[in-house]
């Protein structure tokens, strides 16, 4: 397909630039008036419709620019009725077929659609050890209490018995300075454990340095 006018990538979105695009329909106003007149007329949307930003030139100069959706341009095309207009309309519609042919043909090659079908399936597994992990957490009815392992395991940090016991130290007396409430709850391990409150843990946590 011949390139009419540049499509660019502008804010990580395809577009037109409304000065190339004022230039190829031959447009008798100059550029100023016409892209605020088009936009007030049509209802034009900015930073849905189009981007306006500032450009500076060679002299020092600023020009106000104007980066269109593809879709403001095909209909900019459109209503400016010549003959321009018409095959700037039909260049567009052109793009966005080739555009949409190349998705499909992206999304229908077998080994993409592994790739994605892996993705999904560990983005699944992540969710799962979530769960489980926020499961081994809550071991009591209190649902923002935890033990120091339980935390440590819901929030995928390596923690020793001895880091452990010292957090376990600085979360008791967090917690019996300000009248905070602590539990117990049975421990295969070590018959039975503290739990603190999360905001109590959260603190020590963010303050305590992990080798």
């Amino acid at each position: 397909m011949n390139e009419l006018i540049k499509i660019t990538e502008h804010n990580g979105n395809k577009a037109v630039s409304a000065r190339e695009l004022h230039s190829y329909l031959e447009s008798k106003q100059d550029f100023s008036n016409w892209i605020k007149n088009r936009i007030n007329k049509y209802g034009f949307i900015e930073n849905q419709d189009f981007q306006r930003f500032d450009k500076i030139i060679e002299t020092g100069g600023r020009l106000i620019e104007y980066a269109l959706t593809i879709d403001c341009a095909k209909e900019l095309s459109m209503v400016e009725g010549n003959e321009k207009g018409k095959e700037a309309r039909k260049y567009f519609i052109d793009v966005e077929k080739a555009h949409n042919n190349n998705l499909a043909t992206f999304y229908n090659d077998p080994f993409i659609q592994l790739r994605m079908s892996q993705i999904q399936q560990q983005q699944q597994i992540q969710a799962l050890e979530s769960k489980v992990n926020m499961i081994e957490a809550k071991t009591t009815t209190r649902p923002d209490y935890f033990s120091v392992m339980g935390y440590a395991i819901m929030n995928k940090v390596t923690v020793g018995l001895r880091m452990a016991a010292s957090i376990g130290k600085k979360a008791s007396s967090i917690c019996k300075k300000n009248g905070f409430p602590t539990d117990e709850v049975p421990d295969p391990r070590f018959g039975r454990v503290k739990l603190y409150p999360s905001s109590v843990l959260d603190k020590i946590f963010s303050e305590t340095i992990f080798s």
